[in-house]
């Protein structure tokens, strides 16, 4: 295999065990919000199936950020491939974005913001990263103010992260990618009201997907 073969063949591996060990060590350990009694508890999801799932998800999605994009920009993306997949993971099972988790996550885009920067992303990606998820923090904080407890502030929280990655390749990566994600909420929340199924749903499966949806697309143009 040529050197960026094997390039890739790390950042896969590397997605996979991250997202593995993140499922089984810290999201066991998260804890409860005070609020949340009726939630499925956390150290209840780290089952073999759960770890699996977050694995191969992982994996597939550091495939798609590795074969779309430059490598400079592989570590906003890989950060999405673990600690997003795993919040999103999370999320898909519970309704919930736990704050402490997402925390780390944010830690984990600023400390790969920064390696991208050493990798020749330059400045200029650096500075649309950072705007990137400021506007799409305050777009998701609009769609929650507007939706008056309909709409979880997880998912605000949880927005900056796709906003910084999709940004930082391109304004249009980053539109593509927050609309791609709303309608993909958008039909499913429509698919639970058809079934008459009430209550909360997970957005950030919705989110993650319409970012790589967008590196997709952008790949294929």
């Amino acid at each position: 295999m040529t050197a960026d073969a094997w390039v890739g063949v790390a950042l896969v591996t590397g997605a996979v065990a991250v997202s593995a060990l993140l499922a089984r060590f810290v999201v066991s350990r998260l804890p409860e919000p005070a609020d949340g009694a009726d939630k499925m508890r956390y150290v209840d999801l780290v089952t073999p199936g759960f770890l699996i799932g977050c694995a191969l998800m992982a994996g597939a999605a550091a495939s798609v950020g590795w074969l779309a994009l430059s490598p400079a920009l592989q570590p906003f993306w890989w950060v999405l491939a673990t600690f997003g997949v795993v919040l999103t993971a999370v999320d898909a099972r519970t309704t919930w974005l736990p704050l402490h988790l997402t925390r780390l996550a944010w830690a984990a885009m600023t400390a790969g913001s920064l390696l991208a920067l050493l990798l020749g992303a330059g400045w200029f990606a650096l500075l649309r990263a950072g705007a990137g998820a400021g506007v799409a923090g305050l777009l998701y904080l609009l769609f929650w103010r507007l939706s008056r407890g309909g709409f979880g502030f997880g998912d605000v929280r949880f927005a900056p992260l796709v906003g910084a990655a999709t940004a930082a390749h391109s304004w249009s990566l980053l539109v593509t990618g927050l609309f791609a994600g709303s309608v993909l909420g958008a039909a499913y929340g429509g698919l639970r009201l058809v079934r008459r199924r009430a209550g909360p749903f997970p957005y950030a499966p919705a989110m993650l997907a319409g970012g790589y949806l967008a590196c997709g697309i952008a790949a294929l143009g």
